[in-house]
C-alpha cells in the first residue's frame, strides 16, 4: 500500500510540474460561408449549430495585426501560435468565428481591453463582461473596467470576422495554467483510499 503511494505521489508530481508551466487558452475555429455573419450573435449561433473546422493553443492573443490587418489564412492570422493548429491551416480566414477557453488571473481594478475586427464577447466566471456586437474596423477598441475581487476566473471569448477585407483581434487578458497540483492532490487522495477500501476487502 504504501509503495503504492509514493508511486502515484511521484507520477502526480511529474505531471503536475511539467504541465503547470503551460498556460494557454484553448481556440477552436470555425470556417463560415460568404455573407452569413454580421454581429457576434450570428456567429455564436453558426457556431453552436456545426462542428468546428479547425482547434489551436491561444497564448498571446495578438492576432492579424501585421500593420495593414489584411485577410489571409488562418495561419497567417494567429500569427506566433499557427504552429499549433490541428486541421487546415491554410484556410481564408474571410467569413470565420474563433471560441477561446481557459482561466485568467484577474485583479480587482484591472482594465481589460479588446481590440477587434469584427465584434466579440467575453464571458468571465460566467457571465458576460464586455461585448461588441458587430461589424467595426481594425482599431475598434473597448474597454471594462473589472470590479470583481482578485482571483482565477473561467474565461470564454468569442470572436467573428464578418467583414472581407481586414482582421484584428488583440487583448491584454492572459491565460493562466490550471492548477494541476490541486489535481494531482485530488486524484491522489482517491486512488489512496480506493486502495484502502480494496484491501479492507481482501482482508475480509
Amino acid at each position: 500500500m504504501t509503495r503504492l503511494i509514493t508511486a502515484i505521489a511521484a507520477l502526480v508530481g511529474v505531471t503536475a510540474g511539467a504541465s503547470a508551466s503551460a498556460a494557454s487558452f484553448n481556440g477552436t475555429f470555425w470556417d463560415a460561408p460568404a455573407n452569413s455573419l454580421a454581429t457576434i450573435s450570428d456567429a455564436i449561433s453558426f457556431a453552436t449549430s456545426n462542428a468546428a473546422d479547425a482547434s489551436f493553443s491561444a497564448t498571446t492573443i495578438n492576432y492579424g495585426n501585421d500593420g495593414t490587418f489584411l485577410i489571409g489564412s488562418l495561419a497567417d492570422f494567429l500569427n506566433a501560435d499557427a504552429g499549433s493548429i490541428v486541421g487546415d491551416g491554410s484556410v481564408n480566414f474571410q467569413e470565420s468565428v474563433l471560441r477561446l477557453t481557459g482561466y485568467s488571473f484577474l485583479t480587482t481594478g484591472d482594465e481589460i481591453t479588446v481590440t477587434s475586427d469584427d465584434g466579440f464577447l467575453l464571458n468571465i466566471g460566467g457571465a458576460e463582461f464586455s461585448r461588441f456586437e458587430a461589424l467595426r474596423g481594425p482599431t475598434g477598441t473597448t474597454s471594462t473596467i473589472f470590479t470583481g475581487p482578485t482571483g482565477r476566473y473561467a474565461v470564454e471569448m468569442w470572436y467573428f470576422e464578418g467583414n472581407p477585407t481586414q482582421a484584428r483581434l488583440e487583448t491584454n487578458l492572459a491565460p493562466a495554467p490550471v492548477p494541476l497540483p490541486a489535481g494531482g492532490l485530488l486524484l491522489l487522495t482517491a486512488l489512496a483510499g480506493g486502495g484502502a477500501l480494496a484491501r479492507c476487502r481482501k482482508t475480509a
